[in-house]
C-alpha cells in the first residue's frame, strides 16, 4: 500500500487540451490582444488574394510584417510565462503534419523558398489554435461572421462602384463579366461568399433573423454572379450535410452517432488510390486525357501525376514545385500555359507531389479522419454542426483548387478554424478525465460517450 501511494504521489496529471485554454480570470488586456490578433489574422487571410493578384512588392512586406505582429500578439495573449502549457495548442495529428513538412526540408528542391512558405503555414496554424483556445468558440464565430459580412459588403461596393476592379474585364476571355469584388478572381470571391452562407445558416441563433436572411441572400447572389461553380456546388452540399448533422445531433445529443472506426474508410480508400497510382499511373493518366476537361485543369493534373510517379513516397519537398522560376520542376512535366500556373488546382495532387504519399496520408488523417471521429462521438453543441459544414466545404473545394496546407489561403484558414472549434468544444479536463468542457455556459452535463484525446 505504501509503495502504491508513493507511485501515485510521484505521477503527474496528463496534460490535456483544457490546460491550454484561458480561464475566466485572464486579464482584460489578454483577451483584447487575442481579439485584435484574430481580427488581424483573418483580415490578412481575406485580403490575401487581392495582395497576391495586385502585388506591387509592398503587399509582400505588409503580409510578412502583419503575420509577425499576429504571432507576437498571440504569444502575449497566451501569457506563456505564466502558463507555458498554453503553447501546446496544436493537436497532435496536425503536429505530425507539420513535422513531416519540416522533415521534407532535407530533400526540398528549393529549401529557401520551401522553408519560407512553411514558416508562414506554421505561424498561421499555431496562431489560429492559440487564439481560438483563448477566445472560445462563441467569440471566434462572432468575429468571423462580422468579417465575412463586411467582406461581402466591400465586394458588392467594388462591383457597383468600381466595376473595373470588381468585375472581370472582357480581356479575361471566359471570365469576362464574372463578379470578383476585391478578391482578384471569381474563384477567390466564391470562397468568402460560401463561408458567409455557412456561418449565417449554422450556429447563428443569436443573430437577428432579418440579418441572417439578408447576408445569406446577398452572398448567394454574389456567389451566382461570380460564376464560381466549385464554391456554388460544394456550398450547397455543405448546407445539406450541415442540416443532416444538425438533425442527428438533436436526435442523439450526447450519444455516439456511429462507430468511429467508419472514419478510417476516409483514409483507406485514398491510400489504395495513391499507392496504385504510384505503381501504375496509366489508368489515372487516361482519366485526365481530355485536355479540355474541367476547364483545362486536366492538363495540369496530368503533369502532377507524372511528377508524383517520379518521387511517390517523399515528394519534392513542401512548397518546392510551383513558382520556382524557369528551373522549377513543372517545366519538366508540363508545357505551355501549364508552366505559368502557381498551383495544381487540386490540393491532393499538389500534396502528393510535394510531400509524397506518406505525408499526404498523414494530412488525410489529420484533416479528415481525426475530425470525423470527433464528430461521430456525438454532442449537440451548435459549433459542431458549423464545423462539420466547413470541413465538408474545404475538403470538397480542394478537388479543383489547391489551398489545403497552403500558408494563409482562405480555405486553409477556414479548415483550421473548423478543427480548432471542434477541438475546443470537446476539450478534456486537466486531471485526465473524459468529461467534455463546454466553450460556453451550458445545461447540466449529461452522460456521453468517452472522447479520445
Amino acid at each position: 500500500m505504501i509503495e502504491q501511494s508513493k507511485a501515485s504521489s510521484l505521477s503527474l496529471p496528463r496534460l490535456s487540451r483544457a490546460a491550454t485554454r484561458a480561464d475566466g480570470n485572464s486579464p482584460n488586456w489578454s483577451r483584447q490582444l487575442a481579439r485584435v490578433a484574430l481580427v488581424a489574422l483573418l483580415v490578412l487571410a481575406l485580403l490575401g488574394p487581392w495582395m497576391t493578384t495586385f502585388n506591387t512588392g509592398a503587399q509582400n512586406t505588409v503580409r510578412q510584417a502583419g503575420y509577425g505582429v499576429v504571432l507576437v500578439l498571440s504569444l502575449l495573449a497566451s501569457r506563456p510565462w505564466q502558463h507555458p502549457e498554453r503553447l501546446a495548442v496544436v493537436p497532435w495529428p496536425l503536429l505530425a503534419v507539420l513535422a513531416w513538412c519540416w522533415l521534407s526540408a532535407f530533400w526540398m528542391i528549393d529549401p529557401d523558398v520551401g522553408i519560407r512558405r512553411l514558416v508562414l503555414t506554421t505561424i498561421v496554424m499555431w496562431s489560429l489554435f492559440a487564439l481560438i483556445r483563448q477566445l472560445g468558440a462563441e467569440q471566434t464565430v462572432t468575429i468571423l461572421r462580422i468579417l465575412l459580412a463586411i467582406t461581402l459588403a466591400v465586394n458588392f461596393a467594388a462591383v457597383l462602384s468600381y466595376p473595373e476592379i470588381g468585375i472581370h474585364p472582357a480581356a479575361d476571355d471566359d471570365l469576362a463579366g464574372n463578379w470578383r469584388g476585391i478578391m482578384g478572381h471569381k474563384n477567390f470571391a466564391g470562397v468568402p461568399c460560401a463561408a458567409a452562407i455557412l456561418f449565417f445558416v449554422f450556429d447563428a441563433n443569436r443573430v437577428h433573423r432579418a440579418a441572417r436572411i439578408a447576408v445569406c441572400a446577398g452572398a448567394a447572389v454574389f456567389l451566382v454572379m461570380s460564376g464560381s461553380k466549385t464554391s456554388m456546388g460544394i456550398c450547397a452540399v455543405s448546407v445539406v450535410v450541415g442540416v443532416v448533422f444538425s438533425l442527428l445531433a438533436k436526435q442523439y445529443q450526447q450519444r455516439q452517432l456511429a462507430p468511429v472506426a467508419y472514419a478510417w474508410l476516409l483514409l483507406i480508400i485514398p491510400a489504395v488510390i495513391f499507392i496504385s497510382m504510384a505503381f501504375d499511373p496509366a489508368y489515372y493518366l487516361d482519366l485526365v486525357s481530355d485536355p479540355a476537361g474541367f476547364t483545362g485543369r486536366t492538363q495540369i493534373w496530368a503533369a502532377l501525376i507524372k511528377a508524383y510517379v517520379d518521387r511517390p513516397w517523399l515528394g519534392v519537398g513542401y512548397g518546392s514545385f510551383w513558382d520556382l522560376g524557369p528551373s522549377g520542376p513543372i517545366f519538366k512535366y508540363g508545357s505551355g500555359w501549364v508552366t505559368a500556373q502557381s498551383e495544381g488546382h487540386n490540393s491532393y495532387l499538389d500534396l502528393l507531389v510535394q510531400i509524397g504519399c506518406v505525408g499526404t496520408l498523414i494530412v488525410f488523417y489529420a484533416l479528415l479522419v481525426w475530425p470525423t471521429q470527433r464528430l461521430l462521438y456525438g454532442g449537440d453543441h451548435p459549433a459542431r454542426v458549423l464545423s462539420a459544414a466547413i470541413i465538408v466545404f474545404c475538403i470538397g473545394h480542394s478537388f479543383t483548387e489547391s489551398q489545403l496546407l497552403d500558408r494563409d489561403s482562405l480555405v486553409q484558414v477556414l479548415m483550421m478554424v473548423a478543427i480548432a472549434l471542434l477541438w475546443s468544444i470537446t476539450a478534456a479536463p486537466v486531471d485526465g478525465g473524459m468529461a467534455a468542457v463546454p466553450s460556453r455556459r451550458a445545461a447540466p452535463a449529461r452522460p456521453r460517450a468517452p472522447l479520445r484525446l
